[in-house]
């Protein structure tokens, strides 16, 4: 750039402007700032790129590592059993079993076998029995079947019956309480 400048002055010693050439200098100026962005551009763009390759090679080869080969999905005998023996087992303790189990690294069946896991397994069928009992009369419904006088008492008090045979019931308590009078 300075010898750029050098020759302009050398080439107008009279110090007059000429501005074709400074043009010149400002359009090389120009462009040569254009080429370095370009440059640059270009250069951190590649980088970009190279580290965009590493890291997906990086990445591919951890869930390689992670995932095991596992092409086809066929159970092994010892799984089937291990599936039967916790089939035999109730849904809410099933977990419990499995986490004793692996706790104590061995296999469901002998789990079952422990006399600590037995216990378990026998208490908590009775807290489900006891829970089966006790909430018996939720299990069922139970119509409210009152005598004429609680039919006449809820209607003045301006509860009206549901069902078509509750309004009939009412119907006739009415007729019996008239007949009375």
């Amino acid at each position: 750039m300075e010898n750029e400048e050098v020759l302009l002055e050398t080439e107008n010693p009279e110090g007059e402007a000429n501005t074709e050439t400074e043009a010149v200098v400002e359009k090389s100026e120009a462009e040569l700032k254009a080429e370095e962005i370009g440059r640059n551009q270009r250069i951190r763009a590649e980088k970009a790129e190279r580290e965009l390759k590493l890291l997906k090679a990086q990445s591919t080869q951890k869930t390689e590592k992670e995932t095991p080969k596992n092409d086809s999905r066929r159970l092994s005998l010892e799984e089937l059993d291990e599936a039967s023996e916790l089939l035999e087992v109730p849904k809410p303790d099933r977990s419990e079993i499995v986490k004793y189990a692996d706790r104590e690294g061995i296999t469901i069946a002998e789990a079952k076998k422990k006399p600590f896991v037995q216990a378990f397994l026998r208490a908590s069928a009775e807290e489900r029995k006891t829970a089966e009992v006790a909430n018996t009369s939720t299990s069922r419904r139970s119509s409210k079947k009152g005598n004429d006088e609680s039919i006449l008492e809820d209607f003045s008090n301006n509860k009206l019956p549901e069902s078509q045979e509750d309004m009939d019931r009412l119907v006739a308590a009415q007729l019996a309480a008239r007949k009375k009078k």
